[in-house]
Order: structure tokens, then sequence, then C-alpha cells
């Protein structure tokens, strides 16, 4: 395909070409900012919530506490709603970490929804493009008058490169969109983990809160 070629599409079919720019340009901001989002997310989790559970297991449930109020991972986020409750209602403690973890998985995916939106629509627009500039060079041949394989292929392998831009931008977009779908889900399955094990922390600490009452009672004379 020559420059001129090129030049004529663009001129042509701007508007197709500068949607799926925009459509490009939408895809790559969404996987940069949930890569920096997701990146070495697991790790830094499991730290935080080693270091939380060490305070619990010390009886240090101040420390606890200022920890996940400090961190910002999001897991910190159903830590500190979990020693919340728990100071309040410990009963209903269970349920308040379930349902933070749920809402913090959620908020993992967000953008995902223009992610995908890129990946489905994508060809879409570009298969447009191509149907309207396949029809501009077949009313282009009747008006002039003039036609041939030559002539036809030509307009036809123009209009093509739409399709394939359209095909280009949504194989990336499909992909990090079921690359991410894949990550969250490991994520929430090691959060789930991470909350029993946060939860059954907190079941030792009010378990070794009366017994070291009764110790101090004792000793008292």
């Amino acid at each position: 395909m020559s420059w001129e070629t090129i030049r004529n599409l663009v001129r042509d079919e701007w508007l197709i070409l500068s949607l799926l720019l925009a459509w490009s340009l939408a895809g790559l901001a969404v996987i940069c900012e949930r890569l920096y989002a997701l990146w070495n997310l697991i790790p830094k989790s499991e730290a935080f919530k080693n270091r939380v559970i060490d305070a619990l297991e010390r009886g240090d449930l101040g420390k606890a506490a200022a920890l996940a109020e400090m961190s910002q991972v999001p897991l910190a986020d159903v830590f500190e709603r979990g020693l919340l409750i728990f100071q309040k209602t410990p009963t209903k403690t269970t349920e308040a970490v379930t349902s933070q973890r749920s809402a913090t998985v959620l908020s993992l995916k967000r953008y995902l929804w223009a992610l995908g939106t890129v990946g489905s629509s994508a060809p879409f627009v570009g298969l447009f493009g191509t149907v309207v500039g396949i029809l501009k060079a077949f009313q282009s041949m009747s008006v002039a008058g003039t036609g041939g394989f030559k002539v036809v292929s030509q307009g036809i392998a123009a209009a093509l490169v739409a399709t394939a831009a359209g095909l280009l931008v949504a194989i990336y977009a499909v992909i990090a969109y079921n690359y991410f779908v894949a990550r969250i889900n490991v994520i929430s399955m090691q959060y789930r983990l991470y909350c029993e094990e946060f939860l059954t922390a907190l079941g030792d600490h009010v378990k070794a809160r009366p017994a070291a009452t009764s110790d101090a009672g004792a000793a008292t004379p």
C-alpha cells in the first residue's frame, strides 16, 4: 500500500480511525492503571496480614488497628472494618469482614468494564469503517465510469485497514481483560484465606482475654 493510498484513507476515514485511536488510548490507560494497582499486591497483602495477626497474637488490638489504618493495601480496609465492628459488636465481625471483602474485591475490577467494551466493540467499529470505505470506492467507480479488478482491489485493500486496526485494538484489549479477571480471581481467593486467618486470630484473642482476666483475679490476695 502506497503512502498516497494511506493518506487518502486517513482523509476519507478520519472519523473511524480517530474513534479507534480513542478506543486504543482508553484501553491502554486502563491497562496501565490496573497493572499499577495490582502489581505485587499479593505479597504486600500477605506481609500486612502477617503483621496484623502478629499484633493480635500478642494481644495488642490497638497496634493491629493502627496497622490497618496506615496501610495502603486494599486488605487493610477489610481488617480495619473488622476490627471496628469487633470492638463494638463482636458477634457481627464475620459478617462485616465478609461484606467488606466482597466490596474490596469488587473495587479491584474498577474500569475493567471499559476494557471489555473496547475489546468487544473495536472490531465492529473497524468493520463499519471498512463497509463505508468499500461503498465509497464503488460509488467513485460508478461516477467515474471506470472499474476493473485493479481499481476494486485497491479500494477494498484501503478500506480493510480499518478492520485491521479494529482487530488489533480488540486483540490486546481482550487479552488484557482476561488476564486481569483471572488475576483478580486469584487475589479474591487469597483475600478469603487471609480473612479466615484474621478471624481465627480475633477468636483466639477473645479466648485469651477471659483467661488472662481470670489469672489476674486469682493472683490478687
